[in-house]
């Protein structure tokens, strides 16, 4: 088993190879082809490597260009920027740390990348990290164990907008010493199920379940059964994967029409609230009246929501309360506390989007 952390060498690595250390510097520095390693000795270390965490540093070239150690890193993959609410908490972030120490690194790699990306990080000097989730939670830990080496280098792991779905992966996450900070989803997905039921909704459809099979997208089923449990009937929206982005607004209204009118659908949520502003538009521009004949909610929270026609339903997140609790918790000590969860409630934004006359009960009523 190779020893993990930050005082692996050369030696070390030698040793447990039973290789000299010339035929390791040589992988480490890329001059295989130079010192002539066969590309079975290179891939056996190059293995252990990465089962070990191992990282050239070149913490020396920061403190040359007046870094320090205490410097934090902001990591992200996928296409977060499109959630507005995770923009808003990078610039927070950000504000955040360069009042602190004046210097941050943020990088964003392809979820296949992950790990050359962490190890580039820790390369750079970097020992706290804050990593935004932007994917599913599957997406997200598909590559997580691979780095769990790598995250042992470092003082502090961080992960903003972590979703609370599945124990196993936040004991595995926990237990490798990362907090988790996030919203509850899974309320509030329970809360639009349960406003569409007191409404009289019997039926609804959701963006994140597949239109062909009404099956849930990969790190959804908790979505799905918020639903069920409530018991409505589930219709997909969700065009096929290999559907181009910029046509998905009108896969999704042109869904939501044929199940208005051959399935008596009423009731549609949808996650992202850029997308219910389209799909909003194309259906008004085919005589669809939202709330009259369509009861529309939202969930991302972005401000211009308020501003459509009929203002949104939606879901306000404390980000800046997350942003908050993450400082927070890359300020503490390392050896302070064991990992936790850091679990926030949405706030339930009532606007005229889901019925003629809003609910007023749980949330925050707005005309």
């Amino acid at each position: 088993m190779p020893k993990t952390g930050p005082a692996l060498t050369m030696q070390q690595m030698a040793k447990e190879l039973n290789l000299s250390r010339r035929v390791i510097s040589a992988v480490v520095n890329g001059r295989c082809d130079k010192v002539r390693v066969s590309a079975a000795t290179e891939q056996r270390v190059r293995d252990y490597l990465e089962a070990s965490g191992y990282v050239r540093s070149r913490s020396a070239l920061l403190l040359k260009h007046g870094g320090t150690s205490d410097q934090i890193g902001i990591f992200y993959c996928g296409k977060f920027v499109a959630l507005e609410y995770l923009t808003t908490a990078l610039t927070i972030l950000t504000e955040e740390i360069r009042k602190r120490c004046g210097f941050f690194e943020i990088s964003g790699v392809d979820p296949d990348r992950l790990y050359e990306g962490v190890s580039e990080i820790i390369a750079k000097g970097i020992r706290k990290l804050i990593w935004i989730h932007g994917n599913t939670p599957q997406e997200e830990f598909l590559h997580a164990e691979k780095l769990f080496p790598l995250f042992r280098q470092l003082e502090k792991v961080v992960i903003f907008k972590y979703d609370f779905l599945y124990s196993e992966q936040e004991k595995a996450y926990l237990d490798n010493g990362i907090e988790l900070v996030g919203f509850d989803s899974i309320q509030s997905y329970r809360d639009v199920a349960r406003l569409f039921r007191k409404n009289g909704h019997t039926a609804v459809g959701l963006n994140d379940i597949f239109r062909t099979t009404n099956l849930p997208l990969p790190g959804n089923d908790r979505l799905l059964e918020a639903f069920l449990s409530e018991g409505l009937r589930v219709f997909g929206l969700q065009p096929p994967t290999e559907t181009p982005s910029d046509r998905i607004p009108k896969e999704i209204a042109d869904t939501i029409l044929r199940l208005h009118r051959d399935e008596g659908i009423r009731a549609v949520f949808i996650r992202n609230d850029l997308l219910i502003a389209n799909v909003m538009h194309l259906l008004q521009k085919n005589g669809l009246r939202i709330p009259e004949d369509l009861a529309l909610v939202g969930f991302s929270g972005s401000v211009y929501s308020g501003l459509l026609n009929p203002p949104l339903t939606t879901f306000h997140h404390p980000v800046a309360a997350m942003c908050r609790r993450t400082m927070e918790l890359i300020d503490a000590s390392a050896d302070a506390t064991r990992a936790h969860r850091h679990i926030f409630q949405n706030e339930f934004i009532l606007r005229r989007s889901h019925d003629s006359s809003p609910v007023r009960g749980k949330g925050k009523t707005e005309p």
